[in-house]
């Protein structure tokens, strides 16, 4: 059993754990550091939510599942909105994560679906966008299958240590 609910502050600590994890378990698929970011005190986290927080369907989106009787965040994604008048037909997703023991349960599948339902409900969204690194081979064929297509690269956009990754730019049309 999961439920989707956009996340607020009062989610800051599990949205703080996950993203600590998504950090030190997954450092190729981020900008930023763990080491930079377990600095930052619990409210740096729900500030940051709160400040994404814009229904129907802008902020982070979390899935929590039930473990033996107590809700846990399992993924989360961020959609947020080009504050450009000219672009306000156009989604961004960005810092999706899902905890390595949830993943292969079709639950990240739930979780766009349920954003895809309000985007499309709204009818203001025309296009949704993500990146990937080009390494992360899963997630490319994740979104693939989800109707997101390839349309740009940009080469050695990312250095972790002395490796270079690409990052490949999708675009989803609603």
């Amino acid at each position: 059993m999961f439920s989707i609910r956009l996340l607020t502050g009062t989610d800051g600590a599990a949205y703080q754990a996950l993203r600590l994890e998504s950090l030190q378990k997954n450092p190729e698929a981020f900008l930023t550091t763990y080491e930079e970011e377990c600095k930052l005190h619990e409210d740096a986290f729900s500030s940051h939510l709160d400040a994404a927080y814009h229904p129907p369907y802008f902020g982070y989106f979390g899935i929590w599942v039930d473990v033996n009787g107590n809700e846990e965040l399992a993924g989360y994604i961020q959609l947020s909105q080009n504050y450009l008048d000219k672009q306000s037909h156009i989604g961004l997703f960005t810092n999706l994560y899902f905890s390595p023991r949830f993943r292969g349960q079709g639950l990240a599948t739930a979780l766009f679906e349920h954003i895809f339902r309000l985007v499309m409900e709204a009818g203001k969204i025309e296009r949704l966008y993500l990146t990937c690194t080009a390494q992360n081979k899963p997630a490319l064929a994740f979104y693939k299958k989800l109707g997101f297509r390839r349309y740009a690269v940009k080469v050695k956009a990312i250095k972790y240590g002395s490796q270079y990754d690409d990052e490949i730019e999708l675009v989803k049309v609603v």
